[in-house]
């Protein structure tokens, strides 16, 4: 006689397997949280989707439009704590009683605190009720000594961070950081001096090693050269003092030591041009286990096709970030060792605001 299981059981069992089957489904049918404690959905106010589609490209830096566009962010400053030095910033405070995520956005190469392309990224803090910090941290990097990387520089970055979280109810268990090329350089400085404070850091399209990049401009002509050479003392040629200044300047330098630390997402258009993708390559390497890099070799043929070689396509994992099917970039290669994750798709020097966005929401220490 076969054995009847229903029979095996009481009526109230068979009401609490009933009750459990009934919760599950409905928990299936919640829409996933949208960011690490909060189930408000996210808002995305801006219409744009990619710093290369915002209006008057990636060095436009006017007041006016930050006062237009996103009039609850307000101009302060910031003395610095290593000259006295007035430091320019914008920086939004929400009016809350509960802690909120703060949100650093670090400008990029040739421009300054007043960098038009992340106004969105303001935007979207003020929506959403994170606070903001977009700080100057000496300007843009235009061959001065006291800009690209140096301990000025780092050193007012991190007056920004603690300005922000003093003045702000923030959530010390959800501070992000983001930068794009020259602000992605910036921010691998900052979390390096500060590793422990950062729940997520997104970077798009980073510099990682300011030689090869001096070398890469040289041969090209471009203006980053001299301006590189200018913050170093002189031409990066090895074994002279301004070789070992760009060293140290490099987050190349200071970043490995990190591996298993920094909860990051890096990604870089295969096409990029400005800065090759070879840096987000040589970083996500430094930051993966041993036996999860990238072969050189593979490194060394996607450089020369811009396309992803088929045995590193084969590794290729699930759980791409959401949203870069929104703005029309594939992805080319999703990769992740540890807390460590890389994305290359197909566009060139370019960063997309939600994709990033949504990825630190997610994030929590």
């Amino acid at each position: 006689m076969p054995f009847n299981f229903t029979a095996r059981r009481s009526p109230a069992s068979i009401q609490v397997r009933c009750l459990a089957i009934v919760l599950s489904v409905l928990v299936l049918c919640l829409p996933l949280p949208s960011s690490a404690d909060d189930h408000t959905p996210l808002e995305h106010p801006s219409d744009y989707l990619r710093v290369t589609d915002y209006p008057g490209g990636f060095v436009a830096n006017d007041i006016e439009t930050w006062r237009r566009d996103a009039p609850e962010v307000q101009e302060i400053e910031i003395a610095s704590s290593a000259d006295g030095a007035a430091q320019k910033a914008l920086f939004y405070a929400p009016q809350t009683d509960q802690p909120r995520p703060l949100l650093v956005v670090l400008h990029s190469w040739s421009t300054d605190y007043r960098q038009n392309i992340d106004i969105p990224l303001a935007r979207f803090a003020v929506a959403n009720e994170w606070a903001f910090m977009h700080p100057d941290f000496r300007g843009q990097n235009d061959g001065r000594p006291e800009s690209t990387a140096s301990e000025l520089a780092i050193s007012d970055m991190q007056d920004a961070l603690a300005y922000a979280r003093e003045h702000a109810n923030v959530d010390p268990s959800r501070i992000y950081l983001l930068g794009y090329s020259g602000g992605a350089m910036n921010a691998l400085h900052l979390a390096s001096r500060q590793p422990e404070v950062f729940a997520g850091i997104s970077l798009w399209v980073p510099v990682y090693d300011l030689v090869s990049w001096y070398e890469w401009n040289n041969e090209r002509g471009e203006k980053y050269a001299p301006e590189i050479a200018g913050a170093c003392g002189g031409e990066p040629l090895e074994g002279s003092p301004a070789h070992a200044e760009c060293v140290k300047r490099s987050p190349s330098s200071h970043v490995p030591a990190l591996a298993g630390q920094l909860r990051v997402l890096i990604a870089h258009g295969l096409g990029d041009n400005t800065v090759p993708p070879d840096h987000a390559l040589r970083l996500y390497n430094d930051l993966a286990k041993a036996d999860e890099r990238i072969a050189q070799e593979d490194i060394d043929a996607l450089m020369a096709s811009r396309e992803v070689p088929e045995a590193l396509a084969a590794r290729s994992q699930e759980g791409v970030p959401a949203r870069f099917d929104e703005a029309e970039a594939d992805v080319a290669l999703y990769l992740r060792s540890g807390p460590a994750e890389l994305v290359l798709f197909d566009g060139e020097h370019d960063m997309l605001y939600r994709p990033g966005l949504d990825w630190l929401a997610r994030q929590k220490r």
